[in-house]
């Protein structure tokens, strides 16, 4: 059959293009087709959906926020507390702190007189300072004040003390692997005295509960914490 009468089985495309543009519709898309990603398109929140949704971002901003207030609330009583605690502490072993007269370097074995406490708790210095642990032999001023610049803890006693008392201030002594001196010293005003950088506490007999509460809360407190003792000649 000639090729001019052979039926064109073959649809109009033109026309149904012309009549997609008439309609405002893409072709071969119905009216409920999705996008042509295959995702439906974007659901449209009601004024209520939008309501209950502000209310919950509300509501979770005030549980935050009431979080927050009752963590700050916990952590501030704590450190009052703690704070009043170690007021309290300070108080009971009748501690004097004591003005800082500066942490100047002497000459070798330079004097100074002007202290304002027996025994020093801040001031001018020996530039060497006294091994720690226990000695027998009386430490000069100038040389412990140095060790308390490092945090050392000077316990003094009267050479007159007690035996079984010095052997009692010795033996905790020697339960510190470093930075406490137990030593006499001549002259002091007291049986007994502790002192660290500013700090004094003076006691009229060798009470190893308040040395040790001492030690424990200013033991290498000073301005130059960490430093190693020096070893023993």
């Amino acid at each position: 059959m000639p090729s001019s009468q052979r039926p064109n089985k073959t649809p109009d495309k033109a026309n149904g293009a012309r009549a997609a543009q008439a309609t405002g519709a893409r072709p071969g898309k119905g009216a409920g087709s999705r996008p042509a990603d295959g995702r439906p398109g974007k659901h449209r929140l009601s004024a209520a959906e939008r309501a209950r949704a502000k209310r919950r971002r509300l509501t979770n901003r005030i549980v935050v926020a009431a979080v927050v207030v009752i963590l700050a609330g916990g952590i501030a009583a704590l450190l009052v507390s703690r704070n009043l605690s170690q007021q309290a502490a300070v108080r009971d072993l009748h501690v004097q702190s004591l003005a800082n007269l500066g942490q100047d370097h002497l000459d070798p074995g330079g004097k100074y007189s002007k202290y304002n406490s027996t025994p020093p708790t801040s001031g001018p210095h020996d530039p060497t300072p006294a091994p720690c642990g226990v000695t027998k032999e009386p430490i000069p001023n100038e040389v412990q004040v140095h060790d308390l610049e490092h945090g050392v803890i000077m316990v003094q006693y009267q050479p007159n003390l007690d035996a079984g008392q010095v052997a009692q201030l010795e033996a905790l002594g020697r339960s510190y692997d470093s930075h406490v001196i137990v030593a006499p010293y001549p002259g002091l005003p007291t049986p007994v005295a502790a002192t660290a950088w500013t700090k004094l506490m003076n006691l009229p007999n060798a009470d190893t509960g308040k040395l040790k509460r001492f030690i424990g809360r200013y033991r290498q407190k000073g301005p130059e914490p960490g430093v190693p003792c020096p070893a023993a000649q």
